[in-house]
């Protein structure tokens, strides 16, 4: 939970591991945070305990590093004689200036560490975003015929354990690293074997036989068997219970074939099998989200400031193209995800392209607060809750989908019905609301929205008063009446929404009456029995009718996103939700012959 921050404290500096220092990453912190709180000057007032936070040391270590400082002539410090008494630093040369030269000297010397842990530091993000900056996080050649493509990530990444990754790009990464029994296929979501090449059932519906590929190589040497699956569905079925209700338990047949036992019949099992928590891990390595190590495509290395995958040479089902991929955490631009994809040294420019997501926006009510109760409330909401009218008022010129179902191809057929300010104007005449709290991510276009729909609030009288969120938080806000958020499908919409409705870390488990999830949970399980893609959609239908008819969920638009890719990069495939499939990608560099 991140509580609202008072105006007049400046925003906590990120403290990233320091592997490569350079002479002023000290000074060049304590000037970012002096800089948030004050704005730009030359002199600055400040205690040794502002100054031991920043820098998270002691007193001592404090004391003598701004003496270094001033010793070298980076800043004049006048330290507070007496008890609670405020020093005083004044810096050398002009904050763009010193700025400037430490990022020059951290490009020429390629520390891409140095430069990432500067561009978390709160300054404006065109001091920091320079030419020279873009092109480092683009695509490079460290050595002779080697790709390595980075890409920029714009918050700290969530859990990483399978079991526990509720965000797309989390899930998207350990899907690199590690592979199920069972896949999808990108585009059409049909069921593939993968690390099974065959599987079949029992007459009696409740056993299940999977054949394991032979000579399937782990990243750190060994071979995959049937333990390590019965391993990591034991661990599944312990930790993410919600995804396999009905496993009894796992037995293994020799070293190439796993059994499952099920208390009911349930046809939507291997789709189960392709979710995050059921990805395969080796037995006999303990879990750590700083060493993941799985069967994927990609090796994973944790840096200070972001991740490296490498392609893996033994994988099973052919290496990847392009040699390494790095994410690199930079300052947030607006959305929480990889946005730019750029080709370093090369003359063309990027090309800009808007796709939608399939998955959408919402507004959720917290049935534990009382306020939340009244119908007539949630129903003014809802109605005031107007995209057309917010895409208007903001002058926002990106396309707008509106939503009436958690998928753009189903509100499409639907349609959405139109918002009416004046029957909420009328609720709310009748209702006497206390102050409402509305939380959304903190994210300058979530705030922006939350602020729109709070002044639209207002005018018909209700005050709801706007709180900031991080992603990365775990648990989410629960002491809001409201949560502005979005959910992204993944490459099944009948799996990721049956995840998405019953995975404990996200919003729908944590907020919506319990009654609410009883009947919602009741038509879920009724995938178990359905076995047609007709069937599955008619669950669909009844969930969705469930959750809005009344209000406590409103769906808002499906978000469309602007990615960057640049015209050398060869065979994009990115799937329905715009992940690139980093397994099939390369690069066409001019005057090259071959692969």
């Amino acid at each position: 939970m991140t509580p609202q921050r008072q105006p007049t404290q400046p925003p906590p500096v990120q403290s990233v591991p320091v592997v490569e220092p350079w002479p002023d990453e000290p000074v060049l912190a304590l000037r970012a945070w002096l800089f948030a709180r004050d704005g730009e000057r030359d002199t600055y007032p400040v205690t040794l305990q502002e100054v031991r936070t920043v820098w998270a040391c002691s007193d001592r270590t404090a004391r003598r590093t701004l003496q270094q400082a001033h010793a070298g002539g980076t800043l004049a410090y006048l330290p507070g004689r007496g008890r609670g008494i405020t020093s005083r630093v004044t810096f050398a040369v002009p904050l763009r200036e010193a700025l400037t030269a430490a990022l020059t000297r951290l490009i020429a010397a390629r520390n891409l560490d140095g430069v990432a842990r500067v561009l978390r530091l709160p300054f404006p993000r065109a001091w920091v975003f320079t030419r020279q900056v873009q092109a480092l996080f683009g695509l490079t050649e460290p050595a002779p015929g080697l790709d390595v493509l980075r890409m920029a990530v714009t918050r700290d990444l969530g859990s990483l354990d399978p079991l526990l990754a509720s965000n797309t790009f989390e899930a998207h990464l350990l899907q690199q690293v590690m592979d199920p029994l069972v896949t999808l296929d990108g585009t059409t979501g049909e069921l593939l074997p993968h690390l099974a090449h065959h599987w079949d059932t029992a007459p009696d519906g409740l056993t299940w036989t999977f054949w394991l590929r032979k000579g399937v190589q782990f990243h750190h040497g060994r071979t995959l068997d049937a333990h390590d699956v019965k391993f990591t569905l034991d661990r599944t079925r312990h930790g993410a219970a919600w995804l396999l209700p009905d496993l009894e338990r796992v037995s293994v047949h020799g070293p190439h074939a796993v059994r499952l036992h099920l208390s009911r019949r349930d046809a939507f099992l291997p789709w189960r099998l392709c979710d995050t928590p059921a990805l395969v891990l080796p037995r006999d390595l303990p879990f750590h989200p700083d060493r993941l190590t799985g069967t994927g495509a990609f090796r994973f290395t944790r840096l200070p400031a972001g991740l490296r995958l490498t392609a893996f040479d033994a994988h099973f089902a052919g290496r990847p193209l392009i040699d390494e991929v790095e994410y690199w955490n930079v300052p947030d631009r607006q959305h929480g995800g990889p946005t730019s994809v750029q080709v370093q040294g090369e003359g063309a420019a990027a090309q800009p392209h808007w796709q939608a997501e399939v998955g959408v926006q919402f507004l959720i009510w917290n049935a534990h607060r009382p306020a939340t109760h009244d119908p007539h409330l949630r129903r003014a909401v809802h109605e005031l809750y107007d995209v057309h009218a917010y895409w208007r008022d903001v002058g926002r010129t990106d396309p707008l989908v509106p939503a009436s179902s958690f998928y753009p191809r189903r509100s499409a057929a639907r349609g959405v019905p139109e918002r009416r300010e004046a029957h909420a104007a009328a609720l709310l005449r009748d209702t006497r609301a206390a102050p409402l709290v509305l939380y959304a991510l903190s994210w300058p276009e979530p705030q922006a929205e939350a602020a729109w729909l709070a002044g639209r609030c207002r005018r018909h009288g209700l005050h709801v008063e706007v709180r900031p969120f991080d992603l990365d938080l775990s648990p989410l806000p629960t002491d809001g009446d409201m949560v502005m958020l979005g959910e992204v499908a993944g490459v099944h919409e009948h799996l990721a929404f049956l995840s998405a409705l019953q995975h404990p870390q996200l919003l729908f488990r944590q907020l919506l009456p319990p009654a609410l999830l009883r009947d919602v949970d009741a038509h879920l399980d009724t995938y178990r029995t359905a076995r047609t893609h007709r069937e599955r959609e008619n669950i669909l239908d009844a969930v969705e009718h469930l959750l809005l008819r009344d209000d406590w969920l409103t769906l808002t638009y499906h978000r469309v996103k602007r990615r960057q890719l640049h015209p050398l990069i060869r065979d994009v495939h990115p799937d329905a939700y715009g992940r690139l499939d980093l397994k099939r990608l390369w690069i066409d560099r001019p005057g090259v012959d071959g692969a």
